[in-house]
């Protein structure tokens, strides 16, 4: 059985997902202009934009959907423990020398 697709972290970002929707709600518009208008070969095109950026909108929903299903198994992120008297402040660079 093979694996599922492989989908990169960013494709499931918020902005890439807006894009998507947006650019293929733009293009969905443009299609019912060329069709109105006659020119069936830019409709065509418009009508191709919306597939590719629906497509897009669609697998970065799915991303998100994956990355929440996996941060939800892995549990909470590790909390660093406050600087104590057994664990030393963080400094900003390297320690001087005497």
């Amino acid at each position: 059985m093979a694996n599922g697709p492989v989908r990169p972290p960013w494709l499931g970002n918020w902005g890439v997902q807006l894009l998507g929707v947006g650019l293929s709600l733009y293009n969905a518009v443009q299609l019912v202009r060329h069709l109105v208008d006659g020119e069936y070969g830019s409709a065509f095109l418009s009508f191709a934009y919306v597939v590719v950026f629906g497509y897009v909108a669609l697998e970065s929903w799915r991303t998100r959907q994956e990355l929440a299903a996996k941060r939800a198994a892995d549990g909470p992120a590790p909390i660093d423990p406050p600087a104590g008297p057994d664990r030393p402040a963080p400094t900003d660079g390297p320690a001087p020398t005497d």
